[in-house]
C-alpha cells in the first residue's frame, strides 16, 4: 500500500478557495495581538484611559510657572558672601515683586486659564521683574541670581502665552460695560504718573526732612508705572474706539479690542499689586497712594469686561 493511501485531508495543500471558505479562529481576549489592535486603533488605554497631551504653548506656560515659583527660592538680594540661597525672593527684600512672581507662577502650574488671564499674568510678571533688576542695577553686586531666574520664566511664561493666544480657537464672547471699564484705564493712567507712588528715601529715614517730595511711577527709582501707564493708554484708546465704532458692523475687530482691554487690565492689576504687597510687607512710610489706586483701576477694568 503506498503512501498516498494514508494521506488525509488536512495533511494536503490548501487550495486558495479552500483557504478562503476556512474560518478564523477567535482570537483570545487577552492576547498580545489584540492588545496591540486595540492600541493601534485608538482604543482605550487600559486602567491609565485616555492620556491628554496639553499642547506646546501650555507646556511651555506650565514650565515658566515651574521656574517662577522655583526662582523665588534662591536669593534676589545678596548681601554677603554667605547669603546665598538664604535671602530669598519671597520675602521683604524684593519688596513684593518676588511674592506676586511666586503665585502668578503657582497658578500657572496648577490651572488653565483663558488666554486673557494667563497673557495678562505673564506679563505684569515679566514687567514687574524687569523693573526690579533695572532699577536693583544690573552691575549690582547685591543682585541675586534669583532675580536673573525669575525673569527667564517669566520670559517664557509670555512666549507660551502668546503662542497660546495666536493658537487657540475658543475664544468665548465678551462683553463690557463702557463707564466703568473706561474709569479704571483712567484711574491707572492718573495714578501712574500724577498721584505720589513713593515717598522720597531721604523722608523715609528722617520723618522731617522732605528735600526731594514725593516719587511719582515714572520716576527712575520707581518705574513701576510705566508700564501700567502704557497698559492704562492703550485701553483708554480702545475702549474710546469700542464705544465709538458700530458693534455689528466691526464684531470681529471688537471682540480682539476687548481680549486686549482684558489683558490688560490683569497685567495692570499684577504690577500694582505686587507694589501693594511690598507696602502691607514694609510699611506705609514709604509708598503712596499710586499703587493702590492703580489696583483700584486696574480691577475695575478686569471686572467690566465679562465673557457674554
Amino acid at each position: 500500500m503506498s503512501d498516498d493511501a494514508f494521506t488525509t485531508e488536512s495533511d494536503q495543500p490548501m487550495s486558495e478557495d479552500t483557504a478562503a471558505e476556512e474560518p478564523e479562529e477567535p482570537m483570545a481576549q487577552g492576547s498580545p495581538e489584540a492588545a496591540d489592535e486595540d492600541g493601534g486603533n485608538g482604543g482605550g488605554n487600559g486602567m491609565l484611559g485616555p492620556i491628554e497631551i496639553p499642547s506646546t504653548s501650555r507646556m511651555l506656560v506650565g514650565l515658566g510657572g515651574a521656574v517662577m515659583a522655583l526662582s523665588t527660592l534662591f536669593s534676589w538680594v545678596e548681601l554677603g558672601s554667605d547669603s546665598f540661597p538664604n535671602i530669598a525672593g519671597v520675602g521683604t527684600s524684593t519688596i513684593g515683586v518676588g511674592l506676586v512672581v511666586f503665585l502668578v507662577g503657582l497658578s500657572f502650574l496648577l490651572r488653565s486659564k483663558s488666554v486673557a488671564a494667563t497673557l495678562g499674568m505673564a506679563l505684569g510678571a515679566f514687567a514687574i521683574t524687569l523693573i526690579f533688576i533695572v532699577v536693583s542695577g544690573t552691575d549690582n553686586d547685591a543682585l541675586g541670581i534669583g532675580a536673573w531666574i525669575g525673569l527667564a520664566g517669566t520670559a517664557v511664561a509670555v512666549l507660551g502665552a502668546l503662542l497660546l493666544a495666536f493658537e487657540s480657537s475658543d475664544r468665548p464672547e465678551l462683553e463690557f460695560v463702557p463707564m466703568p471699564a473706561a474709569l479704571g484705564a483712567a484711574l491707572a493712567v492718573v495714578a501712574s504718573f500724577w498721584i505720589d507712588w513713593m515717598l522720597s528715601f531721604g523722608s523715609y529715614l528722617w520723618y522731617g526732612l522732605d528735600e526731594e517730595g514725593p516719587l511719582n511711577g515714572l520716576d527712575p527709582d520707581v518705574l513701576f508705572g510705566v508700564p501700567i501707564l502704557i497698559l492704562g493708554g492703550i485701553a483708554l484708546v480702545l475702549i474710546v474706539e469700542l464705544v465709538t465704532v458700530p458693534r455689528m458692523v466691526f464684531e470681529g475687530r471688537r471682540q480682539v479690542l476687548l481680549a486686549i482691554c482684558r489683558t490688560a487690565g490683569i497685567a495692570i492689576t499684577v504690577i500694582a499689586g505686587a507694589n501693594v504687597a511690598g507696602m502691607v510687607m514694609l510699611g506705609l512710610f514709604i509708598f503712596g497712594s499710586g499703587p493702590l489706586v492703580a489696583l483700584v483701576g486696574g480691577i475695575m477694568l478686569t471686572r467690566s469686561i465679562r465673557e457674554a
